[in-house]
């Protein structure tokens, strides 16, 4: 079979999606690879320059880094997988509260944690100094996504006391959930083209703003620029019916990807390759597949790598960062499916509390289900 007929033989996403299911099968392995790479990305520190040392830094042109495209990675998924419930009902409150749920559970207990357990445990500190240092207690904003790191006389694996970088993230992906919640608000969300405007706007910006490095300096601007990766994936999810998918056009967007890093490109395009090929991974099911479907270990992963490491290596000084990335990984994973089942999961089964309480204090109904009770 020619090239051309089998990129005619090529399906709408649409129809993709539906032929398998509401789970689609190849997110959890994009999950986990992304948070196992932002693990790598961190481990590397002990040794290297994770943006000067990085292959993807030199590849790119200093576009991305390994970790950095991990995170664009869990922006598309975000983008794609949240729109669906929004556009099905219009319900904000819902929607918000599901995200509230699925995100702020954990995150408080890990900021918790890492102050009253990890950090007695790692810093050199006597207790009385950790706990009179206001540093101590200002670590606790990170429940509200407002990031303060320093932990005092905590050693990190560059040799600083900065503990759990990797909650940068979480406002910026607060932030798009609350740019596509005013969109719905506006009933603007079901209207591709304005939605389409917006995401040009937020390229345009990033493209205006980006200056050569792995990430975008000011927050403005690198919030832009993850938003045109989350914004990628919504409208993949909006334009589906005419997004056509197959294994030839996946592998076409798997070597367009790195080209247009190289050409100096990725800016512009690699936002909406990467949603391309998360969306197309989706679709694969994996051996292991259903294992994975069992537990979603990438945002435990995520949250706890960073406290964990620093708790390795308050007792071991790893020779190689390769060592430090396994012992983390070993220790994270375990960790992370107690989270799935003891605090996530459960969290997940109350995931419209708050929308029923907002509604409750409110006296108001869902949009789709009428307008205001009164």
């Amino acid at each position: 079979m020619g090239l051309l007929q089998r990129i005619n033989r090529a399906v709408p996403l649409a129809q993709a999606y539906a032929a398998v299911g509401k789970h689609a099968p190849g997110f959890d392995t994009l999950r986990v690879l992304a948070a196992s790479a932002v693990v790598y990305h961190h481990s590397m520190a002990l040794q290297h320059d994770i943006v000067r040392d990085d292959w993807l830094f030199r590849l790119g042109q200093g576009y991305t880094t390994l970790g950095f495209l991990a995170v664009c990675v869990f922006f598309c998924l975000s983008g794609f997988l949240v729109t669906p419930g929004l556009l099905k009902d219009g319900d904000v409150p819902s929607y918000l509260s599901r995200r509230f749920v699925r995100i702020m559970p954990l995150l408080v207990i890990v900021v918790v944690t890492t102050v009253f357990v990890i950090g007695p445990i790692a810093t050199h500190l006597p207790a009385h100094a950790y706990f009179s240092d206001y540093h101590t207690w200002l670590y606790l904003k990170n429940v509200t996504t407002s990031l303060s790191l320093e932990l005092p006389g905590v050693r990190n694996q560059v040799g600083g006391e900065e503990v759990n970088g990797a909650l940068w993230t979480l406002r910026f992906e607060w932030l798009c959930y609350l740019a596509l919640a005013a969109l719905a608000l506006a009933r603007l969300l079901r209207v591709r083209m304005v939605v389409l405007l917006c995401w040009l706007a937020a390229e345009a910006i990033a493209i205006m703003g980006y200056h050569g490095q792995a990430a975008p300096t000011g927050n403005g601007v690198l919030f832009c620029h993850l938003f045109s990766y989350f914004g990628a994936g919504t409208l993949l999810w909006l334009y589906r019916e005419h997004v056509p998918v197959s294994p030839v056009l996946g592998m076409a967007a798997l070597v367009a990807l790195p080209l247009s890093w190289v050409l100096g490109l990725g800016v512009v395009i690699a936002p909406a390759l990467t949603a391309y090929l998360v969306a197309s991974l989706g679709l694969v099911k994996w051996p292991w597949s259903t294992w994975l479907a069992r537990a979603d270990t990438s945002f435990g992963i995520y949250l706890m790598h960073g406290p964990i490491m620093v708790l390795i290596l308050a007792f071991w000084a790893p020779p190689y960062f390769a060592l430090l990335f396994l012992v983390t990984m070993a220790l994270a994973l375990p960790a992370a499916l107690l989270s799935w089942h003891l605090i996530e999961k459960p969290a997940l089964a109350h995931k419209d509390i708050l929308a029923k309480l907002a509604r409750h204090a409110l006296d108001i109904t869902p949009l789709n289900k009428g307008k205001t009770a009164r």
